[in-house]
């Protein structure tokens, strides 16, 4: 046993100071997750910037379903005419079929890891959200809101092991998802199951 451990343990008859900070959970055990006021507040204050970004990781979610679904649709299409279309033209629609198929996994999984607050999920957002910036002039606003999330002081700090360590500890604190998002994420839901019947009804 240490005995330098029971040399620093205050005697039973010693003074207590009634005014001394109370130790937390999380305070009194060094690395173990617990929560404080400290917590609270930080995590209040950047609940909104955490809820926006889980958002967008959403969307990112809904657009690579409809993005899947549309390059798999691609290539069945595709394998289904083998025999009508020449051999080059085969090879294009496949290569075709299988990029927007990549993209839509790719898309899927950086929504996921934003879902999650996942710091590669980060990276590869930003890169995202640079090639929208292309699409003018919707894409454009959308990609900037989206790179302001990501790349901004409060999104890199909503992404660190600090503030992920923060989330642990206050799993009481929500925040409630505003309603034009969930309006957004229906009419993504919708242009899916149409994209769905289209692709039932051709076969």
């Amino acid at each position: 046993m240490n005995d330098r451990f029971w040399d620093d343990m205050p005697s039973a008859n010693a003074p207590q100071n009634p005014y001394a900070p109370t130790a937390t959970f999380g305070d009194a055990i060094p690395g173990m997750v617990g929560m404080n006021s400290g917590d609270e507040a930080i995590r209040r204050k950047f609940l909104g910037h955490e809820a926006s970004v889980q958002s967008m990781g959403l969307l990112y979610v809904l657009g690579g379903v409809l993005t899947t679904l549309g390059g798999a649709g691609f290539l069945i299409f595709t394998l289904a005419a083998i025999r009508d279309i020449p051999i080059e033209g085969f090879v294009v629609s496949a290569v075709i079929g299988s990029i927007y198929l990549s993209i839509g996994l790719f898309q899927w999984w950086v929504g996921l890891g934003l879902r999650k607050l996942n710091p590669p999920a980060r990276t590869c957002g930003i890169v995202l959200s640079c090639i929208g910036l292309l699409a003018v002039p919707l894409g454009t606003l959308i990609s900037g809101y989206f790179l302001y999330l990501l790349a901004s002081n409060k999104g890199q700090y909503v992404f660190s092991p600090e503030y992920t360590r923060i989330r642990k500890a206050t799993p009481q604190i929500r925040y409630k998802t505003s309603v034009w998002v969930w309006a957004l994420a229906g009419v993504c839901v919708l242009c899916v199951l149409f994209v769905v019947v289209i692709l039932v009804v051709a076969g």
